[in-house]
């Protein structure tokens, strides 16, 4: 017996089934997730009236219907077909394999901004119209691109994105202006001195930003998983860690599983479908000439729901990844409590919708 390959499904598949679709994507899917692989085959293969233009310009690679491009560290990926279907930023763009809260990172808020600059640019113009050159006729597209970089930057800075923040001086008038427009003074200063206390730089990709999920509560300092890893490493005790799920077995069995493979129940299961259900996360922090540090985690008090009282993208479309990742977070904590106590990561931040 085989199961589909999509994450999350579960669904056992015929051998025909199997055989078939292995040979036309390179996996095994359900017929429920053909006519997605279908799908995506199609943009990637030029089928779909989708014009791709803007996203090569902008220096995304284009990979079975996702947009990808590596921002200083961070790896950001948009659904091309998502965004030609009009739905919200916030569905179609990930970083680093999550959600993208906008306004959490300058440089890929810059990149965000261009690409759906010139994508607006295009629809409108209509995409069958060609190009109209303007007059001289020696406007390019890439001339217009770094016209658009340009308008970004404010009078007084350096024209290039990086060399632009670099230049920056950190203070609560560029913490206002460039991380955080809705918090208040006070809030931005106690970023400013968390940011000094634990050297943390939130100009670089993935480190920590300053968020305010509700213009009524209080922001909120997160720190990503980059920089609990990178923190660990700096320090001299530390030895690495090892982590994983912990799970309930087909035959009834607790086990406490390395990595985060496991067989979930797919949404069209079925009587007699063999799944295993997901209970938690744990990890074993490393650090010499102490014991290591096992912390261990329950999926139940870990997951973060929407106002609406689903669980937010993350963590219905990845919990098995989620809840390990929130088990390395604390566990590094505990062992670095000097460097990281205080700080959290956005997977145990509450969702805000």
């Amino acid at each position: 017996m085989k199961f589909c390959s999509v994450t999350g499904c579960g669904n056992s598949i015929t051998d025909g089934q199997a055989e078939t679709t292995e040979k036309l994507f390179g996996k095994a899917f359900c017929l429920e997730h053909e006519k997605g692989a279908r799908a995506e085959a199609d943009i990637a293969a030029g089928a779909l009236t989708i014009d791709t233009a803007p996203y090569t310009k902008c220096g995304f690679q284009i990979q079975n219907g996702l947009a990808v491009k590596v921002v200083g560290q961070v790896e950001l990926t948009i659904d091309i077909g998502k965004v030609a279907a009009g739905k919200a930023k916030k569905e179609c763009i990930q970083a680093g394999g999550y959600d993208y809260e906008l306004m959490s990172n300058p440089s890929v808020d810059a990149e965000i901004k261009v690409l759906f600059k010139l994508i607006e640019q295009k629809s409108s113009a209509g995409e069958t119209k060609k190009e109209t050159p303007a007059p001289g006729g020696k406007e390019t597209m890439e001339k217009k691109y770094d016209e658009m970089k340009r308008e970004r930057v404010p009078p007084k800075v350096l024209e290039n994105a990086v060399a632009r923040i670099e230049s920056l001086e950190l203070n609560t008038e560029t913490v206002l202006r460039y991380l955080c427009p809705d918090a208040t003074i006070e809030e931005a200063l106690m970023f400013l001195q968390v940011c000094k206390i634990k050297n943390l730089n939130p100009f670089s990709p993935g480190e920590v930003f300053l968020i305010k999920y509700d213009k009524t509560q209080p922001a909120s300092i997160v720190v990503g998983k980059y920089a609990f890893t990178k923190k660990a490493d700096q320090h001299p005790d530390y030895r690495g860690y090892q982590a994983g799920i912990i799970v309930l077995t087909t035959d009834g069995k607790i086990e406490e599983r390395e990595g985060t493979f496991y067989l979930p129940r797919g949404r069209n299961a079925k009587e007699g479908d063999v799944f295993e259900t997901l209970l938690g996360g744990w990890a074993r922090i490393k650090r010499e000439n102490r014991e290591d540090i096992v912390v261990k985690v329950a999926l139940h008090e870990c997951i973060r729901y929407k106002k609406d009282g689903q669980p937010n993208r993350s963590w219905a479309e990845q919990p098995a990844t989620m809840v390990c990742k929130t088990a390395v977070v604390r566990g590094l904590r505990d062992a670095f409590p000097a460097e990281l106590g205080g700080l959290y990561d956005q997977s145990e931040m509450p969702e805000v919708d």
